[in-house]
């Protein structure tokens, strides 16, 4: 499923993250839910679950998305993903450099199961408007030769106190296999200071004879521990 983590900055696919208090440690956790999700080209269309865990000290993040579910040839496979990341000041952007490492836990013998991705996204708020530009770089995943370089773009905005909305759009190109765009547009409304819950329309196209458009609806509760 895509949450996750993925977009890189506020405007996330699984919705942005609450605003940060006084305590210098903040821990949140999310769960969520999808029609359908698209992992290694593969589109699954049946409902996924997934659980997040994420925190943050100072400019430094980490977190974990585990077990984001879906049914895979054997019915067992799914994606974990873990990230550490550091947030730079860099005037007048703001950039973020973070490491991913994904795993695939019940991948069949012969194919690389986990893969790491690097990325670094610079934004900047200007008029109430969050603008992010990112770039990353995925080394072997899942198979040795899905190898991939992709660009992404987000737009953010607060409509209300308690209303914001993103639109994100990233573009891969991978090696051994075929182009892809995402499309994610969403929602997220804050209940009260700890919890919020976000709702996006994902939309995954394939640029390949047998591509077609994969849109898929998500919902997200948080909540800051």
């Amino acid at each position: 499923m895509r949450a996750t983590i993925l977009p890189l900055l506020l405007f996330a696919s699984a919705g942005p993250a609450m605003a940060a208090d006084t305590n210098p440690l903040h821990l949140s956790a999310s769960v969520s839910a999808s029609t359908s999700t698209v992992i290694n080209d593969m589109v699954f269309n049946k409902p996924q679950f997934g659980a997040d865990v994420s925190g943050w000290y100072g400019h430094s993040s980490f977190g974990a998305s585990i077990a984001s579910a879906y049914s895979g040839s054997n019915g067992t496979d799914h994606q974990d993903k873990y990230f550490v990341a550091y947030d730079q000041k860099l005037t007048p952007f703001n950039v973020k450099y973070q490491v991913t490492l994904k795993t695939y836990p019940g991948t069949r013998e012969g194919l690389t199961d986990s893969g790491v991705d690097y990325a670094v996204t610079a934004s900047q708020s200007v008029d109430g408007i969050n603008y992010a530009f990112g770039m990353d770089y995925t080394g072997e995943d899942y198979a040795t030769t899905r190898k991939s370089y992709g660009f992404n773009v987000s737009l953010g905005h607060s409509f209300a106190p308690k209303l914001s909305g993103w639109l994100s759009i990233s573009h891969h190109h991978q090696f051994g296999s075929v182009d892809y765009t995402n499309t994610n547009l969403g929602l997220y409304y804050s209940l009260n200071s700890k919890m919020g819950v976000s709702t996006s329309i994902n939309n995954w196209h394939a640029y390949a004879a047998w591509g077609r458009d994969n849109p898929s609806l998500s919902i997200s509760l948080s909540r800051r521990l």
